[in-house]
């Protein structure tokens, strides 16, 4: 049975004035907080996993993005003054926040790790210990952002609830908003609505039933913020039908011209396309609206044009594998890459054993070798396989787990290294999963390959939030491992961001560890001890 007073996730889009047409080119930077492990009001599951999920969307776009994760009222501060660094003039600048909202007399509060427990009568303890929603507008605002964006992506049930009416009294949701003159506001809900976190109890899902929407349409190119409201509104308001539920986004708009974050150049079409199923991504849901091609003279071709026009993906791929190779032209491209996209995004979300999914991603990048340049199929294939190999950790056991490890590390391998930000990228998120799933010293071989790729491709793995964690576990492996050895080769690769925290692990070590063992070479040829710590790795080092 679903739980009424599941987490709703909100989006306010803050946007200082600005045109998608804009002729120069500006940074983009995003600060994205995800609070799950909250110590006086109910924890959260999904909110570090939307802030990943939206921080993954955004680095596609060009954003450079800084992720914190459980942060506490102080660290959450610290964060927003280095955001507050990062902004100069004729930016894009984007805050992400997931976790726990509350209203007070019509102001929004975005609460941090330690708030406190409030009882009834204790309100202001909550305006101390939190951020107000209009204060983080009026700070993008103030550092001159060219667009500034907001959203929030957080719990919409009253998180001070207790047993017997002696909480802070309060049905959940925020209060609505009223922007000021180039500020867009979306709620994933209307205001005072209660949305969900996910389909139903048994749902398998790791983002809010919103910002899974939210992150296909971020992925369509050439949507205006009001488009994507739109459309959320549509698919978000479908999904809480289908279990009896009432969740309609609602969004208020005082920008001046179009704001478009994914511009592929194109001009955008007045009139978006229908609405699909929420599940099919975002580039069939613009093909299944455009206009069916014009009738080939070659009845072959025609033929492929009728099933595609039809979605009939699984016959259409049965008949583009036998189209002879000399025939295999541009339209047979932009056809088997429809079919990939139309078969293969519903088992993003497919209840079906995890060995089926990948079979299916294996069928189409063997058949059509082409797909395997191409980023919209490689987009999809990932997101497909980590699902499929998240569900294989889960249910495995013993030797198996062995197995699944492998296997993923040979998929994420496989990826073409011509796609070297796709690959980094494929290889991060793997090691987030990892280190969720297993333990964190498992992430460090897939750090590794992410760090292979070529160094434009790879600045953002160093100064990855998990990284550290996963290093200093790593290294305190037997030293034939492969998690050992690839700490010592991230080490070496990410020395100016990993080093202080590899020497200071030095001091909390005792004995003859495997940790001193692994480190203390680097750090001797490094020169990056004194003291006892050098005398402690120079014996070490001498056994």
């Amino acid at each position: 049975m679903l739980k009424t007073n599941s987490c709703l996730a909100i989006l306010a889009l803050s946007v200082a004035i600005g045109f998608a047409t804009t002729a120069r080119a500006e940074k983009r930077v995003a600060l994205l907080v995800g609070n799950n492990a909250y110590e006086n009001v109910p924890r959260l599951q999904t909110a570090v996993n939307d802030a990943r999920a939206v921080g993954t969307a955004l680095r596609r776009l060009g954003f450079s993005v800084m992720v914190v994760e459980n942060q506490p009222r102080r660290a959450m501060s610290e964060a927003m003054l280095a955001f507050d660094k990062m902004i100069e003039p004729g930016d894009i600048a984007l805050f992400f926040f997931a976790g726990h909202g509350f209203e007070i007399r019509g102001q929004n509060y975005l609460l941090p790790t330690d708030i406190p427990e409030v009882r009834e009568g204790q309100e202001e303890l909550i305006r101390d210990s939190a951020f107000p929603a209009d204060r983080i507008i009026d700070r993008l605002q103030a550092r001159g952002a060219r667009t500034a964006v907001l959203m929030l992506d957080a719990c919409r049930n009253n998180p001070f609830e207790r047993p017997g009416g002696r909480g802070l009294k309060g049905r959940g949701g925020l209060a609505a908003m009223t922007p000021a003159e180039g500020v867009f506001i979306m709620f994933s809900a209307g205001a005072k609505q209660t949305a969900l976190d996910r389909l139903s109890s048994t749902e398998r899902a790791s983002n809010s039933v919103f910002t899974r929407n939210l992150v296909r349409r971020l992925a369509e190119p050439d949507l205006t913020l009001v488009q994507i409201a739109k459309r959320l509104q549509i698919e978000v308001r479908q999904l809480a039908a289908s279990v009896g539920l009432e969740q309609t986004p609602a969004y208020y708009d005082q920008v001046v011209g179009e704001i478009v974050l994914n511009s592929s150049g194109r001009t955008t079409p007045a009139d978006p396309p229908p609405p699909q199923t929420a599940a099919l991504l975002s580039d069939v849901d613009k093909r299944a609206a455009e206009a069916v091609p014009a009738a080939s003279t070659d009845p072959v071709i025609a033929e492929l044009d009728a099933l595609a026009a039809a979605k009939s993906w699984s016959e259409l791929r049965g008949h583009l594998a036998t189209v002879r190779p000399t025939a295999r032209d541009a339209h047979w491209a932009s056809l088997a890459e429809q079919a990939a996209i139309g078969e293969l995004t519903p088992l993003a979300t497919s209840p079906h054993p995890f060995g089926d999914r990948l079979a299916a991603l294996e069928r189409y990048a063997t058949t059509f070798p082409i797909l395997n340049d191409n980023s919209k199929f490689l987009a999809l294939r990932a997101s497909i396989g980590l699902s499929a190999f998240g569900d294989c950790l889960e249910q495995a056991y013993g030797t198996v787990i062995a197995d699944c490890r492998r296997g993923l590390e040979s998929f994420v391998r496989t990826t073409p290294k011509s796609v070297g930000t796709a690959r980094a990228e494929l290889a991060r998120d793997a090691a987030r999963l990892v280190g969720r799933k297993l333990n964190r010293s498992a992430a460090a071989p897939f750090f590794a390959i992410a760090i292979e790729a070529p160094p434009e491709t790879n600045a953002a793995v160093c100064t990855d939030p998990d990284l550290t964690d996963a290093v200093i576990a790593a290294l305190s492996r037997p030293p034939d491992w492969d998690e050992a050895k690839a700490s010592k080769a991230l080490t070496e690769a990410c020395w100016s961001t990993l080093g202080p925290a590899v020497v200071a692990q030095v001091a909390r070590e005792t004995g003859g560890s495997y940790y001193l063992g692994n480190a203390c070479p680097t750090l001797l040829r490094r020169d990056a001890l004194t003291g006892l710590r050098e005398a402690r790795c120079r014996e070490i080092k001498s056994r």
